[in-house]
């Protein structure tokens, strides 16, 4: 485990008005596929630490957890409606990604050069349960609409795969292959089927038994994809994606692969998440010098 986290600034909940520009600038003019961004101001920012990675989304508590690192890596509990850091402990620094379960596990994706693991960690006595071995260094984990299934991207330079793990025994359901660049996953409501974004801005959705892609489609042209996220009715995905620093959110219908709108992020954006009733996006910011994370309404 890495030493104790570093202290940070008080994290308080503030309106636009009451943050600078900088923090939120970088939205983006650009079009995907025909959808011209809009232009639009978040509802609300929360001072997170710096250096963020990666953030749950909220739970029926309003808690959600922050992973900064990855020198002095640390997990923060910040609530979702004040931003107020409630608890906060030191984590591996080879810790890449955080989920949640609806039971109160943290997945912590692990991925150094030579390896990956997935650490499960109680979030109420923050010890760890069991750390489950991967087959790659980890990119990213999120959990199933279940709330109990943990999937977990990780891969090599050629290669990359998902491995599927039970949140309540930590044992290992099945591994799913996956494009070798694939950056981000989120999987569909009936947990038949995962999303994989591609670096180059391809989106694949492939089977969970047995692998076979059944779409591919692209979001944008020249944009290099960054993070995606399924609206919990299914209907809807929002990828996160960069070109020249800029960022911006495409808007998808899950069912025609059409991009419906392109909405702003902040720069320096990393990671987005849909909240619990489908109203918000969360979009996670990280520099060495800030974290924030911003809440815009869809």
């Amino acid at each position: 485990m890495a030493s104790a986290a570093r202290p940070t600034t008080a994290v308080i909940g503030v309106t636009v008005a009451a943050l600078g520009l900088a923090a939120c600038s970088g939205n983006s003019p650009a079009k995907a596929h025909g959808a011209a961004a809009i232009s639009m101001l978040p509802q609300h920012i929360l001072h997170a630490p710096k250096s963020m990675l990666s953030a749950t989304e909220p739970q029926a508590n309003g808690a959600m957890w922050a992973l900064a690192g990855p020198s002095s890596a640390g997990l923060f509990e910040i609530s979702s409606a004040t931003g107020k850091i409630k608890t906060s402990f030191s984590v591996s620094d080879n810790a890449r990604s955080v989920a949640e379960s609806s039971t109160g596990t943290l997945a912590l994706a692990l991925g150094s050069n030579q390896s990956g693991a997935l650490e499960l960690v109680n979030s109420q006595t923050k010890k760890v349960i069991t750390t489950v071995p991967l087959p790659a260094p980890a990119r990213q984990v999120v959990v199933g609409s279940d709330g109990t299934t943990f999937y977990v991207l990780t891969g090599w330079a050629t290669t990359a795969s998902v491995t599927i793990v039970g949140g309540r025994s930590g044992r290992v359901e099945g591994t799913v292959p996956m494009p070798s660049d694939a950056v981000s996953i989120v999987p569909d409501v009936q947990q038949a089927t995962i999303y994989a974004l591609e670096r180059n801005g391809l989106v694949d959705q492939i089977g969970l038994s047995g692998g076979r892609i059944q779409a591919k489609f692209k979001v944008s042209d020249g944009d290099t994809g960054q993070s995606i996220a399924l609206s919990p009715d299914g209907s809807t995905l929002y990828v996160l994606k960069e070109l020249g620093g800029i960022s911006n959110i495409a808007v998808v219908d899950a069912a025609t692969e059409a991009v419906k709108k392109v909405l702003p992020a902040p720069s320096n954006c990393v990671d987005v998440m849909v909240s619990p009733g489908g109203g918000q996006l969360y979009e996670v910011v990280g520099t060495p010098r800030y974290g924030n994370i911003q809440i815009y309404a869809v």
